[in-house]
């Protein structure tokens, strides 16, 4: 754990002294973001030092690893049900190389705190621990790794947990999944990082919502393959989610 005044030393160094200096092709995020919610944050900045990152609050950012990323999350959309609260949380991290990744969570809960809490496990599981190991090049048990040939070039593929609610029936989702990594090694993607997200959420009698989202871009070619994957057409609601990130060998 990072004691207060190694934490305090640190945010000296940063502030005053300058010793910790990020590259020029690594600026200090900007401000174009709305305030983060600190609740929010607080999560993000505990979440990090747990496992074993070093992590400051440098204004309306997390500052993780002297400047290898910096995080910050917000919400919005708030819609009140009768037993329940729907919110949108929005969770942005910024590479070395000042790429923005936003992964967006929708939290449910009897109350804002609640709701605010649901969106962070949905995030902790399905993209943090990902992040985690591709950003950082830090350890971690909570991920799977392949090596996937995208676009014609072999490349490191790293999983979240597969993130799930309600009744979906696990064992049809192999050749789902064999679907995503088909339809993903098809894209032309340039060298360099990259991350996708799949998303799709079933309600019975309803047409389903397909989301699949690269660099934070809608692919629409991917959302029609991936809508037409064996998903399983029961008489119950589920999701499912997969974030991954692509990186070069």
């Amino acid at each position: 754990m990072v004691s207060f005044l190694s934490k305090l030393r640190f945010a000296w160094e940063y502030l005053v002294q300058g010793k910790h200096r990020l590259s020029d092709a690594s600026p200090m995020p900007g401000s174009n973001y709305a305030k983060p919610d600190e609740r929010l944050m607080t999560f993000l900045l505990n979440m990090y030092r747990e496992h074993g990152a070093s992590a400051v609050r440098i204004g309306n950012w997390v500052c993780v690893d002297e400047g290898r990323l910096f995080t910050r999350a917000d919400h919005f959309d708030h819609r009140q049900h009768p037993k329940s609260l729907v919110l949108q949380a929005d969770f942005v991290t910024v590479t070395q190389q000042g790429r923005h990744i936003i992964e967006s969570f929708a939290g449910i809960g009897e109350n804002l705190n609640l709701a605010l809490a649901d969106a962070c496990k949905s995030f902790q599981d399905a993209s943090f621990h990902a992040l985690f190991v591709t950003l950082l090049s830090r350890p971690c048990g909570h991920v799977d790794r392949d090596v996937w040939t995208i676009g014609g070039i072999r490349r490191n593929v790293t999983f979240g947990w597969l993130r799930m609610r309600g009744a979906f029936p696990t064992d049809l989702w192999p050749p789902i999944f064999e679907g995503l990594q088909k339809y993903t090694e098809s894209l032309p993607l340039e060298s360099g990082l990259h991350w996708a997200r799949y998303f799709y959420c079933h309600i019975p009698s309803q047409e389903p919502t397909v989301e699949v989202m690269i660099d934070n871009e809608t692919s629409e070619v991917l959302q029609t393959h991936a809508a037409g994957l064996p998903w399983p057409q029961t008489n119950e609601f589920y999701s499912v989610r997969l974030f991954l990130v692509i990186q070069d060998l």
